[in-house]
């Protein structure tokens, strides 16, 4: 039939795309994840660095007194 044909013809060329399309998208799901563990990381090197100078400040506020 001519829709056996068609598919027959086409099928074997949208291969390949679909295959590109699933890598292209499992490699920016990836980097996004990647990218989101990054700024969780650089978040938490802020919030400690912030607590090691509110630590500091409460030693020379507690040795001046």
């Amino acid at each position: 039939s001519a829709h056996s044909e068609w598919y027959a013809s086409m099928l074997p060329g949208m291969i390949p795309v679909a295959l590109l399309g699933s890598a292209v998208y499992l490699v920016s799901s990836g980097l996004q994840l990647l990218q989101s563990q990054l700024d969780h990381e650089k978040f938490l090197d802020e919030a400690r660095d912030q607590v090691r100078q509110l630590e500091a400040e409460v030693d020379r506020l507690q040795e001046e007194r």
